[in-house]
């Protein structure tokens, strides 16, 4: 089996030169959104050769290289780049992983691609190839994804590193320990220990490893010796709608916002692939004036028609801080199911059970299994004592 990952560093830099090819090379920070701390989230290699790290102040980082370029991070154009390569790697293999804690990292499982794309080394080229040249890619191939993405860090621009499946383990030895599947605090305490590469993890008893940091840590010695069975989990293609408007003059109102993702979502609602139909999630994504961007995913607790999503999104505006002015909007609406319908009493009746409870009842099974509700039943109303008089019972409306 042979799996390879294409990774691409400082991903929300490299995206950002899309729009300015001209600072390719030269040193890059990204710096916070609108509103929040002035510190470094992200520096190039060009600009740590200066001392700029991650989680300096701004202010520092210009004084240690006056010549930094700070850019902003723009999260919809992000998605969209993000998107496009996976599209294209698709296109050559179906099995295609996104790495959610690290964006920019993509595995794919070449496993019966030989007669398509040929060997491993050609097949990553040509997977490599599919990403535009300014991202910087690499690439590398092993029959562990955890082993192929050390691999992939481990290459040059541009290149392919292939791993012999007989020397994993000497191959994994002197790569980084930042290189796993960690939480940063995580990471801090094993290099407190003085741990600075897999192969002095791996050379640690795995009884104390995980004495010490549980089953993450127990995990992590096991990768760091090459054992990894984790398959590439191809990601899943749920049914979605999307509809965009630019706005004529950008709004700076919550009153004018929820206009527009009124028409938006009426608009969405007007398609056949919604006919008859509820909605589950939608996600909310602004591009702001000045070339930023902002985007927020609202969940619905049940799925609802037009008018439910349209309250529930009119809370969210009225409670969220606008951090510029809006140029264009975007609604996708997914968790598509068909419309339930509920049946109404009838004028004059009255139920014995209160709906709300029922739906309350519904609620609280859904999330831990039992509605935690009970009833009063009498048993000897007549008994002396007082523990026998009433008993509780399970409540089910």
């Amino acid at each position: 089996m042979s799996i390879a990952c294409i990774v691409i560093p400082h991903f929300a830099l490299r995206v950002a030169l899309l729009d300015r090819p001209e600072l390719d090379g030269a040193p890059l920070v990204l710096g916070p959104t609108r509103g929040g701390r002035p510190i470094v989230n992200d520096a190039t290699p060009e600009a740590a050769a200066h001392g700029v790290r991650t989680g300096l102040g701004l202010r520092e980082a210009v004084a240690l290289c006056p010549e930094v370029v700070i850019l902003a991070p723009h999260p919809v154009r992000e998605n969209a780049a993000a998107e496009q390569i996976i599209v294209g790697l698709e296109m050559l293999s179906p099995a295609v992983e996104i790495d959610a804690r690290q964006p920019g990292c993509f595995t794919i499982d070449l496993t019966g691609l030989e007669r398509r794309l040929g060997p491993p080394r050609l097949a990553a080229e040509r997977l490599l190839a599919t990403v535009p040249a300014l991202f910087r890619p690499r690439a590398g191939v092993a029959p562990t994804k955890f082993t192929a993405r050390v691999a992939a860090y481990g290459a040059a621009p541009g290149t392919v590193q292939v791993v012999d499946p007989n020397t994993i383990q000497d191959f994994l030895a002197p790569a980084p320990i930042s290189l796993l599947p960690l939480p940063p605090d995580k990471h801090q305490r094993l290099e407190r220990l003085g741990l600075r590469t897999l192969g002095d993890l791996a050379d640690l008893p795995v009884a104390a490893v995980q004495a010490r940091f549980g089953a993450k840590g127990r995990q992590a010695w096991e990768l760091a010796r090459g054992n990894d069975r984790e398959p590439v989990r191809a990601r899943l293609h749920p049914e979605t709608v999307s509809e965009s408007l630019t706005l004529p003059v950008p709004a700076t109102s919550r009153e004018t916002l929820l206009i527009a993702i009124t028409r938006l979502v009426l608009r969405a609602f007007d398609r056949t692939a919604l006919r008859n139909r509820h909605v589950r999630q939608v996600r909310l994504r602004a591009s702001l004036e000045g070339g930023q961007a902002w985007e927020q995913v609202t969940t619905l607790r049940e799925p609802g028609g037009h008018k439910r999503l349209i309250e529930a999104l009119g809370y969210r505006v009225q409670s969220m801080v606008l951090p510029g002015p809006v140029a264009a909007l975007t609604v996708e609406l997914s968790g598509l199911i068909d419309a339930t319908s509920c049946q109404e009493l009838l004028p004059g009746f009255h139920s014995r059970r209160p709906r709300q409870l029922a739906e309350a009842s519904r609620h609280l099974k859904q999330r831990f299994g039992t509605s935690g509700l009970y009833r009063v039943a009498e048993v000897e109303p007549w008994s002396r004592l007082p523990e026998r008089r009433q008993v509780l019972i399970a409540y089910d409306p």
